[in-house]
């Protein structure tokens, strides 16, 4: 008996030892698996779908109220006319879903993907709907007064008919969207307005003032834009098709920098103001065309003739004219920075001091028009420029740059090209007799036909192919 009675402090200490510690830890020890491994397996969907997927489960039946679908699987899912008011589907992904005539009622979407999802006539009152991505969506009749769009990308989807109010939170951008098309105006004013990756489709944009307008990737499809100014424009990648109605200046236009085609027609063509940024205009003929205030930036109009062209104010900031024929044409005001002029024709071009230009083919320019007997072009850079017949005759051309100039039937009698770069040049025909070329560069250089009477060769790197030199 006393032994039994001194155990017991021992077995007490044990028992709630167990009762305060180890019954606790086991218990959190069920409850951490449960969070974590077996609450979704034991949860019933609906209502708790959290994360599950749901592409062919059939849900047209079930009651979703406060469902919770939160980065739930529903592409595709067939959700017509369900009741999903108050349901949480934060960042599901809902693409193509059919969710015609649902109840989505204060429901939770934010972040949510429902490109190409067809929520016609859905009721949306109250819904949260930021950051979601609704591109492409069809949004046909849909409720969405008092609905926050805050960060909703709408690119493409449908606002026929969509019901807003003074409550609706939605951006500048896609509000404006939503007025023009559920709201006919002729004249409307959109001056520079953005309206990338809107659906424009059969909306009423009679002389719409659209100068300089955003129209990238925008669906313009059944429109009316007859009598619509453009100047300055963004269509690129633009719907047009032949249910646009569109002045045939701006449907040109759209063709030009949607359409790649070689050798373009456009003689004596009106593209003024017209926004040609990056257009493929490869052997164009653009005679005679009136391109002033044009923008050409970055534009391809190598082996173009614009002989004659009008390109007074056009912006054609680094577009590329190689061996273009600019002769005669108008460039008063224009601004060529960075633009490739190699071996272009500037015969008779005007340039005047509004013409942004860089130096060297300005000098070039100049060269072609006014002569450069006797100047002094001490080290100047003349590389890839077409000096073909220019009067070069006695000019200081002391380690001047000519690399790949075309020099054919250029008159340099005299000159003095000491020390000048004229690898690869065209020098065909070109005169010069009792020109210092002591230490020139003519590797590779073309000197057929020419003329080196009493010229000084000493030091100069001669072409490996050309055999004896002529008249030498």
């Amino acid at each position: 008996m006393s032994d039994r009675l001194n155990l017991e402090p021992e077995q007490r200490a044990r028992f709630w030892t167990i009762v305060v510690v180890v019954i606790p830890l086991l218990a959190l020890v069920f409850y951490f698996a449960y969070i974590f491994y077996l609450r979704d397996d034991l949860a019933i969907c609906p209502p708790n779908c959290r994360q599950a997927d749901l592409r062919s489960v059939e849900l047209d039946r079930s009651d979703l109220t406060s469902a919770d679908l939160a980065e739930a699987n529903l592409t595709g899912a067939n959700l017509r006319e369900i009741d999903l008011s108050k349901a949480n589907l934060y960042f599901a992904n809902l693409r193509d879903a059919d969710l015609q005539r649902a109840n989505l009622e204060e429901a939770s979407l934010r972040g949510a993907y429902l490109h190409n999802a067809d929520l016609s006539q859905a009721i949306l009152r109250q819904a949260d709907l930021s950051g979601s991505r609704l591109v492409g969506a069809n949004l046909f009749e849909a409720d969405l007064r008092g609905a926050n769009l805050q960060g909703t990308d709408l690119s493409g989807a449908n606002l026929r008919g969509v019901l807003l109010d003074e409550t609706t939170s939605l951006s500048p951008k896609w509000h404006l969207v939503w007025e023009i098309i559920n709201e006919d105006r002729i004249g409307r004013q959109l001056v520079a307005a953005d309206l990338k990756n809107a659906n424009l489709s059969g909306a009423q944009l009679q002389s719409a003032d659209l100068r300089q307008a955003d129209l990238r990737q925008a669906d313009l499809t059944t429109a009316d834009l007859n009598g619509a100014r453009l100047q300055g424009a963004w269509l690129h990648q633009t719907r047009v098709d032949e249910t646009t109605v569109i002045d045939p200046k701006w449907r040109l236009t759209w063709q030009i920098v949607n359409e790649n085609e070689k050798a373009r027609d456009l003689a004596n063509t009106d593209l003024s103001e017209a926004n040609l940024f990056y257009a493929y205009l490869r052997q164009a003929d653009l005679a005679g065309a009136r391109l002033d205030q044009a923008m050409l930036m970055e534009a391809d109009l190598r082996q173009a003739d614009l002989s004659g062209a009008s390109l007074r104010q056009t912006d054609l900031t680094e577009a590329s004219l190689h061996l273009a024929n600019l002769q005669g044409a108008d460039l008063s005001g224009a601004i060529l920075h960075g633009v490739d002029l190699r071996h272009a024709n500037l015969r008779h071009a005007i340039i005047d001091a509004t013409t942004v230009i860089s130096p060297s083919w300005q000098i070039a320019w100049d060269l072609v028009e006014h002569g450069g007997e006797g100047r002094d072009l001490d080290q100047a850079y003349l590389g890839w420029t077409d000096l073909a017949g220019v009067n070069l005759a006695g000019a200081n051309l002391h380690n001047a740059d000519l690399n790949n100039a075309i020099l054919q039937q250029t008159n340099m009698v005299g000159a003095d090209l000491s020390g000048a770069n004229l690898w690869g040049a065209d020098l065909r025909q070109a005169d010069l007799s009792h020109a210092d070329l002591r230490g020139a560069d003519l590797t590779r250089a073309d000197l057929t036909g020419a003329v080196l009477t009493g010229a000084r060769l000493e030091g100069a790197h001669l072409p490996d192919d050309q055999g004896d030199l002529p008249d030498s």
